[in-house]
């Protein structure tokens, strides 16, 4: 470097300065000239070594560590680093004899019994290595301050266990289970970047403890790669197969890639080995659901409901069955519930949704309405929906995705894109309001001897987090060659075959993907489109009845979802411009009162022919993983024609927020 190097000791202090600024080249180069200097100062052998390691140049990392060996004998942070980087050049043997010796002679060594397992585990001994790391977990100086941060974690109070994690690695920048837990508060933040690179950190430290890969398999889920969720899910239970929360993972993966069977054996396999698991109990719950298994499905709930009376979301999982009755015990306890002091928000909401479906059904009109209203003023709170931002992204898509941006767009991709992906396969993109139909649509297609019914697949919405939604969207689509659109639709194309398998045509139930429609045709050139549109009084009042997961925030006021519904109408005009002939629009109150022509119509539309299956659509053995999976499983019905009409003066405000859409829905 150009200023004096001036003592070992101050060169190396600045080494450790630049390496805490991430300024790792600088660092490096601070530390070689140390060596120049001072070939054998122990420290900076030992650091170079280590940051070889990091950069996967193993031999070098092997020659600088080894060396601080030989000079210091009794370097034991060198000496284990040494055998780190032993068992990462495969050189197990080595590794392990080594860090024998380190263990014997610090047997409090928490770090050491941890690398002793890591390279245990890689030779194939998984007992001895698990046993390593149950000894390297008891010696751990921070272990209270990690279950204090895990029962934060467990109540929800996600920012004082995260001040937990992050103070007990002031102390120490290694610990691994501080890593993990700030990655896991990352990715429930959906700050997926975070995640995976403190993931990649403790890896490095320790690449074969179980809760590091059920951390990838969170994180891969979120970039909604399922084969890679999948892969470090089955890594987890096969390096923790007596952890219940390793089955949790693998079966939360498996009921997300539709494998309903090999999910409900994960979660009873975590069931039987931790009983008290009501979160479990309510996943096993939803698998039944999916699987069409009522009766199982209602005792997992209420199996859940035993667990933890304080469990707002089992009572509303029975509730969203649509076709349960509660007992006046059950609704008894969910006022119980209520009435509790510090029950999470989400959980509170949860109780009223349920209490609101449970009085709705014995026609109390009032009561249920006030709960639906409480239910949603609190997600309302929890997840704001900015309601103007939304319109403004509206007109700016309607602005950039032109007839005549898609049209030059289609004529200046015709030779590229008239290859085997547009003749392969056809996705058929439902979309629409939620609570429209999407699903009855769904079903009715799966029902199909061609087409595969998947789920509403997350694919699009990730592209456009992508492309930046705050600004970058939809405007950076203009920078795009129709090579570029193309690589689009064969990335999507890859990732959702684990969904599709080699079906000729599949469906994505994605409602939000109107917004995006112009994305898509310009992506997938042979994508099918079915707009699912609902009578907007009823559709809205249904959707303000559901307590949904996430991702529907607009959905909790009733001006606000008033005017998204008038948004969804707008912008699905503009694609019917835009877009001639692509979407077809199914209208439900049409579809239950004339199926057979509607059904005809539909198929004719996808390009398929019409199979007399369709009609009986409640007869199709399939996965259905949404809110109205009991009900596509009854032949077709007309109750819920003008359901809203019960709650009429309570709607006023929505009536008044839908304006024109009341009249002019139906186009």
């Amino acid at each position: 470097m150009d200023e004096e190097l001036g003592s070992p000791k101050d060169a190396f202090a600045n080494a450790l300065s630049l390496l805490e600024d991430q300024r790792t080249d600088l660092a490096e180069r601070q530390l070689r000239e140390i060596l120049d200097e001072h070939p054998d100062e122990v420290n900076s052998l030992r650091l170079l070594g280590v940051l070889r390691l990091a950069a996967d140049d193993v031999k070098a990392a092997i020659d600088h560590l080894g060396r601080a060996v030989a000079l210091a004998p009794g370097f034991d942070q060198a000496t284990l680093d040494l055998g780190r980087a032993y068992r990462a050049s495969g050189r197990l043997g080595e590794a392990i004899e080594l860090l024998r010796k380190l263990c014997a002679g610090r047997p409090k060594s928490g770090e050491a019994w941890q690398a002793l397992g890591d390279a245990l585990i890689e030779q194939g001994d998984i007992d001895g290595g698990r046993d390593a790391f149950r000894r390297a977990a008891r010696l751990d100086p921070h272990a209270p301050r990690i279950g204090e941060a895990l029962e934060h974690l467990r109540r929800n109070r996600r920012q004082r266990a995260e001040a937990v994690f992050r103070d007990v690695l002031k102390a120490n920048p290694d610990h691994i289970h501080a890593l993990v837990g700030l990655a896991n508060i990352a990715l429930d933040a959906g700050v997926v970047e975070d995640a995976e690179r403190l993931l990649r950190r403790a890896q490095a430290l320790a690449p074969n403890l179980d809760t590091i890969w059920r951390g990838w398999s969170r994180a891969h889920s979120e970039r909604a790669d399922h084969p890679a969720a999948q892969a470090a899910a089955e890594r987890a239970v096969a390096l923790a197969p007596d952890a219940a929360d390793c089955w949790t993972m693998l079966g939360t993966v498996q009921a997300w890639g539709l494998k309903p069977e090999a999910a409900k054996s994960a979660f009873e396999r975590s069931l039987a080995l931790k009983a008290d698991q009501p979160r479990v109990a309510l996943s096993l719950g939803h698998v039944l659901k999916t699987l069409g298994e009522r009766p199982a499905c209602e005792a997992a709930y209420r199996r859940a409901v035993a667990m933890d009376p304080s469990l707002g979301e089992a009572f509303w999982s029975l509730a969203d069955l649509k076709t349960y009755r509660f007992g006046d015990g059950e609704i008894d306890q969910m006022r119980d519930g209520l009435a509790r002091n510090r029950l999470p928000p989400t959980e509170r909401a949860a109780f009223h949704f349920a209490l609101g479906k449970a009085l709705e059904d014995r026609n109390e009109a009032d009561s249920a309405f006030e709960h639906y209203a409480a239910g949603n003023a609190i997600k309302h709170r929890v997840e704001p929906f900015d309601g103007a931002a939304f319109t403004a992204q509206r007109e700016r898509i309607e602005h950039t995705l032109t007839a005549d941006f898609l049209a030059a767009l289609d004529r200046g991709g015709e030779h590229s894109r008239a290859g085997a992906q547009a003749a392969a396969v056809t996705p058929i993109f439902v979309v629409g309001m939620p609570r429209s139909g999407s699903t009855l649509v769904e079903q009715i297609l799966a029902s199909h001897s061609a087409v595969r019914g998947t789920m509403e697949l997350p694919q699009i919405l990730t592209y456009v987090r992508e492309f930046g939604a705050d600004g970058g969207y939809p405007q950076a689509l203009e920078a795009l060659t129709p090579a570029d659109f193309e690589a689009l639709g064969e990335r999507y194309l890859r990732e959702t075959q684990p969904f599709r398998g080699d079906a000729a045509w599949f469906i994505d139930k994605m409602p939000n993907n109107f917004i995006h429609l112009g994305l898509i045709r310009a992506m997938l050139p042979q994508a099918v489109f079915i707009d699912a549109r609902r009578e907007p009084m009823d559709c809205c009042f249904s959707i303000f009845k559901q307590n949904f997961a996430r991702g529907q925030a607009f959905s909790y006021d009733l001006r606000v979802l008033g005017a998204y519904y008038q948004d969804y109408l707008r912008l699905m005009r503009h694609w019917r411009q835009a877009l001639p002939g692509a979407a077809w629009r199914c209208q439900y109150e049409e579809l239950v009162a004339s199926p057979e022509d509607q059904v005809r119509q539909m198929l004719h539309h996808c390009g398929l022919g019409y199979e007399a299956a369709c009609l009986r659509f409640h007869e199709t053995r399939r996965a259905v993983r949404t809110a109205s999976a009991e009900q596509v499983r009854q032949p077709l019905y007309q109750s819920s024609v003008g359901a809203w009409r019960r709650f009429e003066r309570q709607l006023q405000p929505l009536r008044e927020a839908l304006g024109p859409a009341l009249n002019d829905y139906i186009e």
